[in-house]
């Protein structure tokens, strides 16, 4: 059985589901997160949250993956979404990001290379 390539964190705290993503994303292992990650909103009930994706520890995607990725960023609008923030770790996660799925620009998805800083700027608009 080979390793596990790929990894995420799921947790919810103050109005912000925060998801943390690291390793290699294929079709499969977005497709878990996918899973995962609607499975906590349902959670929710409806209720407003805002979004933290930590994606700092992700070391590459394959095209499948940034297609589940762009289905899920266009499902979360509809589901309670409210504000919505990655960090990330080097322009060329961003860049690439930015090139496969261009609706982060229109949903104003906002980007950090800090968490805590990501994550207070969440806090004010959940807070507010």
């Amino acid at each position: 059985m080979g390793r596990q390539k790929y990894s995420t964190e799921l947790s919810y705290s103050n109005g912000i589901l925060t998801a943390r993503l690291s390793g290699i994303f294929n079709e499969i292992s977005a497709e878990r997160y996918r899973k995962d990650l609607f499975s906590a909103v349902e959670e929710l009930e409806g209720a407003p949250f805002a979004l933290l994706a930590d994606i700092s520890g992700v070391e590459g995607a394959t095209p499948e993956a940034f297609d589940m990725v762009k289905y899920i960023v266009n499902q979360l609008p509809s589901m309670g979404l409210s504000h919505k923030a990655y960090v990330y770790k080097g322009a060329v996660i961003k860049g690439i990001m930015f090139q496969r799925i261009p609706e982060l620009k229109e949903l104003e998805y906002l980007f950090f290379e800090n968490f805590e800083e990501a994550y207070a700027f969440l806090l004010s608009k959940t807070s507010s």
